[in-house]
């Protein structure tokens, strides 16, 4: 379907940058900007933001979220462009597949993550701050046989010509 939005799925790390609005720059950008990009263009339609349920705790493993205000972290995942998918067996045996198969580095939490994204219906990118993870884009398969992208949140190519959207060069 053509104009159906973009999945992307983001681990904890993502949304702790978000919600901490972290200034550190990754390839060029703020993470806390490169999230906000992201969510902007789930705003207008074109990206659906999939996510572990495991995402609505492990949000608050860092001191500078746990210290925020329950509702106020509860409303970031609040929102029709954002598809919580639940920790099931499915995902639980994809995630022991994972943490068996010798991944350096790779842990119980991030295994769940990724394998929600192996596994979600048309998720094409997985979205990370995590540098480990960041080295498997393209060597895990989706249900589908195609390959999974890892990389820093981010909107995609370009939609059309520069100048259609009324920017200059």
């Amino acid at each position: 379907m053509a104009n159906s939005p973009r999945r992307v799925c983001w681990d904890a790390r993502v949304w702790i940058a978000l919600i901490q609005d972290e200034r550190i720059i990754e390839d060029g950008l703020e993470r806390s900007t490169r999230c906000k990009t992201v969510l902007e263009e789930a705003k207008k339609g074109k990206i659906e933001v999939v996510i572990s349920a495991l995402c609505l705790a492990e949000v608050c493993k860092n001191k500078g979220v746990a210290d925020t205000d329950p509702q106020k972290i509860a409303a970031f995942f609040e929102h029709e462009y954002i598809l919580v998918v639940s920790l099931d067996t499915t995902i639980g045996n994809r995630a022991r597949e994972l943490m068996m198969s010798g991944i350096p580095g790779l842990r119980p939490q991030d295994a769940c993550h990724i394998a929600t994204a192996l596994i979600a219906p048309d998720v094409t990118e997985f979205h990370t701050f995590d540098t480990d993870l960041l080295k498997l884009s393209g060597q895990l398969a989706k249900s589908d046989g195609s390959k999974l992208k890892v990389c820093y949140p981010d909107v995609g190519p370009p939609m059309g010509p520069l100048l259609a959207e009324g920017r200059t060069p």
